[in-house]
């Protein structure tokens, strides 16, 4: 697409459309964005550390006690999904941005056991009874909470509402020993009695899993708070690799209530009691998860354009316009606006921030109409400045130059000189002879605006020259 401007007698032409030339502003870099996908998931086969508790005899006193080891196994794994997030001017700054519910975390957990367990009952019909014994081991036990999981907004670092990510694990109340003392102690007189002591466990586990850092390759930048930014440095390339790396916390608070029970049975009738049950608080368990660094990739728009446009011999009250190519050479779709400074001149509305900026698809490029239009004889110098979205050229400022004399320097040959129509080649923004970004019109009558248009700019340019040659 090329956006150009300019007729033989150019003042006359800009006139006749309304347009002036406006000289350079200083103005803010255009905001660029870019994103890369990013993925962590973590996978823990046991809880890490301080699984293996012994609770001592307990209840403390009690006719009947147990001493149980606990070890809980566990399966642990999260998922994150989201994306890196670039961002642009002043400085090209990264943050992470979750998918909506896109975390996940879930939890298998297992309770494996061995235990002792002692009594100094008395016993109907019986009298006193005193003993020791081990629980009958269970290698196993498949009671807990299995394949279960929750759903949250990454990246549960400080400041997300929904943070830390709680899975609560409630195994309900189990018997895990049931055993008949008369089968020890009056084995013959167990067909008509016996006295059962049975135990009962449940357990309530919270596992907590909080963000704790994001770590950039980037100078080793941490960032530690929801869409915390770290500042990144694309070098000049339209592509830049990052790694990042995601640290979380896993913590648990465990309770293990023990339920003991006694079960006496005299000629069918059955009768028992609850002794008080014991809850017994486990020291809380944490973990560092240090998840694998995942490649980041960012694309970005790449301007590349001469340092210089010099138009050469010009003669005052001949305008000279000159095409300027500027090209793409990045990813991403570059965005410019276009502005300079009288005596050399470009559309105001290329640099207007009202108007949409001039986009030039990746790859690709585009034209400029840069005209020069000296009021006395001399050499003038300008700049023509592009503000764009290229991260690492915001700004980029071509040198002007061109030689202004009142001598006849004939036809303007460069092969980047255009004049009339052949300006507006391929221009989708010019809808008229001269130019102007106006509402598109149709058929002759269009057609016939812009025809008046550029003969009067140049029936005026020609009596300017004139009236000096006299």
């Amino acid at each position: 697409m090329r956006r150009n401007l300019g007729v033989r007698g150019l003042v006359g032409a800009l006139v006749a459309c309304g347009v002036l030339l406006a000289p350079a502003s200083a103005g803010a870099a255009i905001p660029g964005r870019t994103e890369s996908p990013v993925h962590w998931d973590y996978f823990q086969d046991f809880c890490g550390v301080g699984v293996d508790w012994d609770t001592g005899w307990v209840p403390s006193g009690s006719d009947v006690q147990v001493r149980v080891q606990f070890r809980i196994a566990c399966e642990f794994e999260a998922d994150l999904e989201g994306k890196g997030v670039l961002l642009w001017p002043p400085a090209t700054q990264l943050y992470f941005q979750g998918d909506p519910r896109g975390g996940q975390f879930s939890q298998a957990i297992g309770v494996f056991f061995d235990a002792r367990i002692r009594w100094d009952i008395e016993v109907p019909l019986v009298g006193h009874s005193r003993g020791e014994m081990p629980i009958p081991y269970v290698p196993h036990i498949d009671i807990g909470c299995l394949d279960r999981g929750m759903e949250f907004t990454p990246f549960l670092l400080s400041g997300n509402p929904d943070r830390p990510a709680h899975l609560l694990c409630e195994v309900p109340r189990f018997l895990v020993f049931s055993y008949d003392i008369l089968d020890l102690v009056l084995p013959e007189i167990s067909a008509f009695a016996s006295v059962n002591i049975k135990i009962y466990l449940s357990v309530d586990l919270h596992s907590y899993l909080q963000g704790n850092k994001i770590i950039v390759s980037e100078h080793e930048q941490e960032i530690v708070e929801e869409y915390g930014r770290a500042f990144v440095y694309p070098r000049g390339s339209p592509m830049l690799n990052l790694t990042a790396q995601y640290v979380a916390d896993l913590s648990h608070q465990m309770i293990v209530t023990i339920h003991p029970e006694v079960e006496f049975e005299v000629l069918g009738f059955s009768f028992g009691f609850d002794i008080i049950n014991v809850g017994i608080p486990i020291p809380e368990m944490s973990d560092e998860w240090i998840f694998d660094p995942q490649e980041l990739t960012f694309y970005f728009p790449d301007i590349e354009a001469a340092a210089e446009l010099n138009f050469g011999a010009t003669q005052v009250g001949r305008p000279r316009m000159k095409r300027f190519a500027v090209e793409n050479v990045g990813f991403e779709d570059l965005q410019l606006y276009a502005r300079t400074g009288l005596p050399f001149g470009v559309d105001p509305r290329l640099g207007d921030p009202e108007e949409p900026p001039i986009t030039i698809p990746a790859p690709g490029m585009d034209d400029i109409i840069v005209s020069f239009d000296p009021d006395g004889e001399g050499t003038a110098r300008g700049v023509l400045r592009f503000e764009t979205n290229d991260p690492d050229e915001p700004w980029v400022d071509v040198r002007l130059i061109g030689e202004a004399t009142y001598d006849d320097v004939g036809e303007y040959v460069d092969p980047d000189d255009c004049e009339g129509e052949e300006c507006f080649t391929g221009g989708g923004w010019a809808t008229t002879g001269c130019g102007c970004r106006t509402a598109r019109s149709s058929g002759a009558a269009g057609w016939l605006v812009g025809a008046l248009a550029v003969l009067g700019a140049a029936l005026l340019g020609s009596r300017a020259r004139r009236r000096r040659r006299v």
